[in-house]
């Protein structure tokens, strides 16, 4: 029994991969996320909704890399404990109880920033690990299974949440709040590895800010940036925030139904994800990152189309763009950039990937508002088709120079 365990959570003997598991899993129970835009415009009109994004997001998006940068710096499991219990706080005793605006943007902070904090941690924690005991090879198939327990997750959770809000509106939000909790229990039993460690300090917390956005430019990564900002960003734009369950609105799809919905999706995802390292091994990053980022402009632009209920295959397309890029993404980075700089690299472009949202959150819920929300996602998808022409002439011109 225990040799099956070991073979469907590879690495998993070595404790930390085990509790990356185990935390990726917690991380991935959103009970809410076929009702939360349900809930929360109880007491917010979508315009008020965007700003409470775009104020939380913007905060997330300035922590980002001073809380990457902590993590290589004081410890990852310091940072991933501190993460937990912020989030717990702020979902449990703020967000879940609230009538009102304030309760629902000061515990969305909270959140924000220990999802920051949360951000690059556990990724670096696990890729060090491995390092340390000579296993770093295994850190696609590490992350290639995590993706997977974190869809399969998803889908559970999506559905028992569907559930939990037909039974009590506030429920799928408590129960959110409390795997926070487990997982900041689970977290005690990490251990920090030996690999890199610096103490703290004011100058080297600066050079390490300094130093780990340079890795960004190495010569093998920024010919790939400009599709690792557009595949992440935009896909942060989509799934994290109003712009998923307003698409699926108007695609006709009501609360009870988003959440059946996203758990279907959820199950096609997962066994996409199962292949991610077969298919990295037949198409080169370049040429894989390029092709995602394309069919993430045309779901973008089928997004804009008055299609029904046939607007599933545009909510499936894109969510099956992004479960490839993201374990795709993670590999390419942490391949090339130094162990002592990659919690906080990681954390740069999660910084950068926010973007989007932050500056289109107020834009999306005043057209949401206004009627003209297809206009919004009719733009985002040019904008996207328009970085992948431009990634494909740049690549062509390179091999014509070479």
């Amino acid at each position: 029994m225990a040799s099956k365990i070991w073979s469907l959570l590879p690495y998993s003997q070595d404790r930390n991969i085990l509790r990356f598991y185990m935390l990726t899993a917690l991380n991935s129970s959103f009970f809410i996320a076929g009702n939360w835009i349900f809930f929360w415009t109880r007491f917010l009109t979508f315009g008020q909704l965007g700003i409470v994004d775009a104020l939380a997001f913007s905060w997330g998006l300035l922590m980002e890399v001073p809380t990457g940068a902590v993590a290589d710096l004081i410890g990852k499991k310091k940072t991933i404990l501190a993460s937990c219990l912020l989030c717990f706080v702020g979902i449990t005793f703020l967000i879940a109880p609230t009538n009102s605006f304030w309760p629902l943007l000061i515990g969305f902070l909270l959140a924000q920033t220990g999802w920051a904090l949360y951000s690059g941690s556990a990724e670096a924690l696990a890729y060090d690990s491995l390092k340390e005991a000579n296993s770093e090879s295994g850190f696609d198939v590490v992350m290639a299974r995590s993706n997977m327990i974190s869809i399969i997750v998803t889908v559970i959770t999506t559905l028992a949440g569907g559930l939990m809000y037909v039974y009590w509106f506030r429920l799928p939000h408590f129960a959110w709040g409390t795997v926070y909790l487990l997982g900041f229990i689970t977290s005690f039993w990490l251990r920090e590895p030996k690999v890199d460690t610096e103490k703290f300090s004011i100058k080297a917390y600066t050079a390490q800010l300094s130093e780990g956005a340079k890795q960004l430019v190495k010569p093998k990564l920024l010919p790939l940036l400009s599709l690792i900002f557009s595949l992440g960003g935009f896909f942060y734009l989509f799934s994290y925030g109003l712009i998923k369950p307003v698409i699926a609105t108007q695609f006709g799809f009501l609360a009870n139904q988003q959440a059946v919905i996203w758990a279907t999706i959820g199950i096609i995802t997962a066994i996409a994800v199962y292949f991610i390292p077969k298919i990295m091994k037949k198409i080169d990053d370049k040429a894989g990152l390029l092709l995602l980022n394309l069919l993430l402009g045309i779901g973008f632009l089928g997004a804009a189309l008055p299609l029904g209920t046939s607007g599933f295959f545009v909510l499936l397309l894109i969510g099956i763009v992004g479960s490839l890029s993201t374990p795709w993404i993670s590999v390419v980075v942490n391949r090339e950039i130094e162990s002592k700089y990659r919690a906080t690299t990681i954390s740069t472009i999660s910084l950068v990937s926010k973007i989007p949202y932050v500056v289109a959150a107020v834009l999306a819920g005043t057209m949401i508002d206004g009627g003209t929300f297809w206009l919004f996602n009719l733009s985002v998808g040019i904008i996207i088709c328009l970085v992948s022409l431009t990634a494909l002439l740049s690549h062509k011109n390179s091999e014509d120079l070479d």
